[in-house]
């Protein structure tokens, strides 16, 4: 099932619906565990980068779980809740979890922590994604894709080198907030 629907996003949604190209995706796919992060602005990007991404879980807005079957359907997926707004502590612990006795495990998680509109440049960033980077001992690679992608244009994934968080920033609020910024800002730096 998987697979059929790996294949299905690839033909529509890479290149049919839009003309995505992904850029330096070594940059993740060398490594056996990370944080995938990159900025949001468009409902369809998480299967962009599910189609071409092995081993994958991704955090999602609870919202999206108030369907019973559309949530049995996610978690099938790999897809978990996160109630936005709040500390969402269960969620936090298990996506640190994730990465707990398996060999091979990625995590997307957008940093902005919801959409960003048409005329918003980019959001602030979400301390979430740092923590559990450094919880969890695994690097994050940031991403840019391209903003507000129209159906049938060209849309661009860019994949940076992977950055591993210290210990230490866990530990002080403003070098968490400091380091998540920096993370975000690499993000749109990608930007070619």
């Amino acid at each position: 099932m998987r697979s059929i629907v790996r294949w299905f996003i690839k033909i529509f949604l890479c290149k049919i619906f839009y003309r995505v190209e992904f850029i330096n995706k070594e940059n993740e796919e060398k490594l056996d565990k990370c944080l995938i992060c990159p900025n949001h602005s468009n409902t369809v990007e998480p299967a962009w980068i599910y189609s071409k991404t092995k081993d994958i879980c991704i955090m999602a807005k609870a919202e999206l779980f108030e369907n019973k079957f559309l949530a049995k359907l996610y978690k099938y997926f790999g897809v978990f809740p996160i109630r936005r707004g709040e500390h969402d502590v269960r969620s936090i612990i298990h996506a640190i979890n994730l990465f707990k006795d398996v060999d091979k495990r990625k995590l997307l998680i957008f940093p902005e922590g919801e959409r960003m509109k048409k005329e918003q440049k980019r959001g602030v960033a979400k301390t979430g994604p740092v923590y559990i980077a450094c919880k969890a001992h695994v690097p994050i690679v940031p991403v840019y894709i391209t903003k507000n992608a129209k159906l049938f244009s060209k849309v661009k994934i860019i994949y940076g080198r992977p950055i591993y968080i210290s210990e230490e920033v866990i530990h002080d609020k403003k070098l968490l907030k400091k380091k998540s910024e920096e993370i975000l800002n690499t993000c749109y730096e990608l930007k070619k």
